[in-house]
C-alpha cells in the first residue's frame, strides 16, 4: 500500500503515489518522536527519511545558528567539511533561502522541491551550487521549514533531502510526504527546545563527532570515558592500536595494544596532561597546550596513527551525564591527518596563507613555541596569526579547530 498526498498537496490537483508503504511510514513517524527523548538518534530518523525519499542524503539544521550559536546540524551521508563550509558561507549566498524570503514562503511546515523555487539551469549556473552542492554530489532538493523562527523559543529550523545529478528529480508527492513529516518534526524538536535544549546542543556537538573519519573520545577527570564515537568504537574492537582497560559500567579507560606497549608510558603522560585543569597554563598561555601530539609506531618503524588530546574547558558542550568530559582525544591515521592543504583554508575561511599554515600546526600539536620555531616566527607572530584563524573559522578553542581540520581531511 502506497501512502497518497492530498489533492491539496499536488498543483494539478491530480493524487500521486509516494513508494512508501504504511508500515514503512509509522516506523519513521515512531523513530521521529524517539528521537526527542533520545536525541543522538536524529542521524538515525535521516537515514530513515532518505530512505522512504530514495535520497542519497539528508539534513535537518538551523541555517541562521551555528552550534556555537545554541544552533544544530544532523547529517546523513554528508561529509563534515561540506556542512562546515555550508556554514561558513553567508545565509546571502543560498539561493534556495533566497527564493523562499523573495516568495514570502517562509513559514512553519511548508515544503517545495527546490526544482519549484529555482529553475535547475539557474540553479546550476550560481556559485552557491558549484561550490557547495555540486562537489558534494547533492543536484536535486525537497526542502521544508520545521520552524520559521516566529517563535523566539525555536531557532529556524530547516530539513531538505537530496538526490544526485543523475536521479530523478522529486515529484509533487514527494513534497505532500515531506509536509506532512514537517508536523511530527516540528512536535519532536518542539519539546526538546523546551524541555531539553542542553540535551539537544550536546547531541548535535555529539553527532558531528560521530560523523568525523577521525576516531574521537571524551575522558573524564578520572581517564574513563564518556563518549566514543562510532570511528573510535570501530578502533578499539580492532585492538590492534590502541585498547581499552576495564572500568565502571560502560565507562573505560584507554591503553596501547600489545604491539605498541612500549610506548604505552608516552601515551599515559599524555592523557595526564590533557586532564590537567587549564588553568594550570602559564598567564599569557605560552605553555598552554593547543593540543598535544604522540605519533604511534609499529615494531618495525612504521608509523600506526598520531594521537592528539587537549584539555576541555567548563563550557564546552560536550557533556552527557553526571561525569563531566575533561579532556578530547582523537586517533587518527598518520598520512590522512596532515593532507590538509593550507589553500583549502583560504578558501573556505578567507585566511591569509599564513594564517593557514599557523592553524594546521594544531594537527600536529605542541608548545606556541614549538609550532612557532616550526613555521620560523615568532612565538607573539604565531599566537596573532592563530587568533585570526580562530575568528575566521568561527572556532573558539583548540579542540573546536582541531576537529574542524580532521572533518576537512575528506573533502
Amino acid at each position: 500500500m502506497s501512502w497518497k498526498t492530498p489533492p491539496s498537496a499536488n498543483k494539478d490537483n491530480k493524487e500521486e503515489s509516494v513508494p512508501i508503504d504504511l508500515e514503512q511510514y509509522d516506523e519513521l513517524v515512531h523513530a521521529i518522536y524517539a528521537a526527542a527523548l533520545q536525541p543522538r538518534e536524529w542521524h538515525a530518523v535521516l537515514g530513515r527519511m532518505s530512505a522512504a525519499f530514495d535520497a542519497s542524503a539528508s539534513l535537518l539544521f538551523t541555517p541562521l545558528h551555528s552550534p556555537a550559536q545554541g544552533g544544530f546540524a544532523f547529517t546523513h551521508n554528508i561529509a563534515p567539511a561540506t556542512v562546515e563550509r555550508w556554514g561558513a558561507k553567508s545565509i546571502r549566498d543560498d539561493l534556495f533561502i533566497q527564493r523562499i524570503v523573495e516568495r514570502g514562503l517562509l513559514a512553519d511546515g511548508m515544503a517545495w522541491n527546490g526544482d519549484d523555487l529555482v529553475p535547475r539551469a539557474e540553479a546550476h549556473a550560481s556559485a552557491f551550487y558549484k561550490e557547495l552542492w555540486a562537489p558534494a554530489g547533492l543536484s536535486h532538493g525537497c526542502m521544508g521549514v520545521v520552524f520559521s523562527g516566529g517563535d523566539a523559543r525555536q531557532l529556524p529550523t530547516a530539513t531538505t533531502l537530496f538526490r544526485g545529478p543523475g536521479a530523478e528529480p522529486y515529484t509533487p508527492a514527494h513534497a505532500g510526504l515531506l509536509r506532512r513529516l514537517l508536523t511530527h518534526l516540528s512536535r519532536s524538536l518542539g519539546v526538546m527546545y523546551h524541555l531539553r535544549d542542553q540535551q539537544l546542543h550536546v547531541a548535535a556537538t555529539l553527532a558531528a563527532l560521530d560523523q568525523l573519519p577521525g576516531a574521537v573520545v571524551l575522558l573524564d577527570a578520572t581517564g574513563r570515558s564518556t563518549f566514543v564515537s562510532r570511528a573510535a568504537d570501530a578502533l578499539l574492537r580492532r585492538s590492534d592500536v590502541v585498547t581499552t582497560r576495564p572500568g565502571a559500567g560502560d565507562a573505560v579507560g584507554l591503553r596501547l595494544a600489545a604491539p605498541l606497549r612500549a610506548q604505552e608510558a608516552a601515551f599515559q603522560a599524555l592523557l595526564r596532561r590533557a586532564l590537567q585543569p587549564l588553568r594550570d597554563a602559564g598567564a599569557d598561555g605560552a605553555d598552554a597546550y593547543f593540543s598535544d601530539a604522540l605519533v604511534l609506531t609499529r615494531p618495525d618503524g612504521r608509523p600506526a596513527c598520531v594521537i592528539h588530546a587537549a584539555p576541555l574547558g567548563a563550557s564546552h558542550g560536550f557533556d552527557t551525564g553526571a561525569r563531566a568530559a575533561r579532556a578530547i582525544v582523537f586517533l587518527y591515521e598518520l598520512d590522512s591527518a596532515t593532507r590538509v592543504r593550507p589553500e583549502l583554508l583560504c578558501e573556505l575561511f578567507g585566511l591569509t596563507l599564513a594564517e593557514a599554515r599557523a592553524a594546521l600546526q594544531v594537527l600536529h600539536g605542541g608548545r606556541v613555541p614549538e609550532m612557532a620555531e616550526r613555521l620560523g616566527v615568532s612565538a607573539n607572530t604565531f599566537k596573532t596569526q592563530l587568533r585570526l584563524a580562530y575568528e575566521k573559522t568561527h572556532t573558539h578553542r583548540q579542540a573546536d579547530l582541531l576537529k574542524l581540520l580532521l572533518a576537512l581531511v575528506t573533502h
